[in-house]
């Protein structure tokens, strides 16, 4: 039987996304097991299967000194166990865990890129610190799996590692999203504060800098007196949760938009949205579009890799430029005058259901398997050029 460790830095990423993954492996006559940091207690269907997880004392400072014991704790945990492959996820992790190699040159190591932090038109911060640690480590890792189109051009162009495939996400599971009643969209409504005619703009995003929620704040002061019936609502939790609140309080919309802070509800309460918008930064491939797109709610979205890969054309919404809040507000506005109710869940979001994707990473751990056999070479090749 193969071993397989899945390396995060926090626990909440297994949760959040990698349970499918790993459920497909054990299916498949894998021994998988997690090591991470843990945040949040692993979700108990892993833990079922048989799952071991290894405390690894991970920084998110990639110079904190946590990240040495991490690396340590990783060469232990390798020792013991004498995993046949490492999955790889969050940069962190993907550091320490591929450092390993020099130790074990016989571990094949897999990298999941969820979005470099340097990019196209980026800072010259991100190259210069990242790229350079990135190019050093591709030379450590068999497999980099990237989850946008500009992620993958450059690790096939400039990083390239031995082999790298372009994956849509980590996938969502499409039976989680669903259109609910109508009365039980009033009833949701009344609940946070709502009118059954107020246009609901809905942002699912952590709290933090990247996802740049001022942005939305300053298109919502722009529409506050022309258009008081458009709502906005925040979903997620994050350290700029006061500041954002205060942010609000000072442009005069703390009755505009409402930080509802973690949920469990998300597809109530798209259901209850007209419209969802994403003004990040940087992104990998949003997950939170996809949820958008499941339950037929338009999207804007700053032009950005990541962003572009889904929103690309009007089936799927709007791209603003980042830090545009007028553009933001005028798009807004255009789908609030539109005033069509009528929602499609279009085509396009049947390319990022967990089903395919779990699909695409099982073939990616047959390639491994073939890798060791003689004489796959003409396969091999042929195998990777159909990815």
């Amino acid at each position: 039987m193969k071993k397989i460790l899945y390396v995060t830095t926090v626990s909440r990423t297994i949760n959040a996304f990698l349970i499918p993954h790993i459920e497909m492996l054990i299916s498949k006559g894998y021994k998988v097991d997690c090591a991470c940091s843990t945040d949040k207690s692993i979700d108990k269907r892993l833990l079922s299967k048989g799952v071991k997880i290894y405390e690894v004392p991970f920084s998110r400072n990639p110079l904190g000194k946590g990240n040495f014991k991490a690396y340590r704790r990783l060469l232990d945990i390798q020792r013991i166990n004498n995993y046949d492959i490492i999955h790889l996820h969050t940069p962190i992790a993907s550091i320490c865990g591929r450092l390993i190699k020099n130790t074990f040159e016989n571990v094949k190591i897999i990298y999941t890129a969820h979005g470099y932090h340097f990019l196209q038109g980026g800072s010259k911060v991100g190259w210069g610190l990242y790229y350079p640690i990135e190019k050093v480590m591709a030379k450590l890792t068999d497999v980099t799996i990237n989850i946008n189109r500009e992620d993958y051009e450059i690790t096939k162009n400039k990083l390239r590692p031995k082999k790298c495939y372009l994956v849509n996400g980590v996938g969502l599971n499409l039976d989680d999203y669903k259109q609910i009643p109508q009365e039980e969209i009033m009833l949701k409504k009344k609940q946070l504060g709502l009118r059954e005619e107020d246009f609901v703009v809905i942002m699912i995003a952590e709290l933090n800098e990247n996802k740049n929620q001022i942005q939305l704040l300053k298109a919502m002061e722009l529409l506050k007196d022309k258009y008081p019936s458009v709502k906005a609502i925040s979903v997620g939790e994050g350290s700029k949760l006061d500041e954002l609140k205060e942010e609000a309080k000072a442009r005069g919309i703390e009755n505009n938009i409402t930080f509802l802070g973690f949920r469990e509800d998300i597809n109530e309460l798209i259901n209850i949205s007209d419209i969802g918008v994403l003004l990040s930064y940087r992104e990998g491939l949003p997950r939170n579009i996809m949820e958008l797109m499941a339950n037929g709610r338009k999207v804007i979205a700053t032009n950005i890799r990541g962003c572009k890969d889904i929103v690309w054309n009007g089936n799927v919404g709007t791209l603003v430029n980042v830090g545009d809040y007028k553009e933001t507000a005028n798009a807004i506005e255009k789908y609030f005058l539109e005033n069509n109710k009528t929602f499609k869940v279009p085509d396009e979001i049947k390319e990022y259901d967990v089903k395919n994707i779990v699909e695409k990473l099982s073939e990616v751990y047959e390639e491994i398997e073939w890798a060791d056999r003689p004489g796959m070479s003409r396969r091999l090749a042929e195998f990777h050029e159909g990815i």
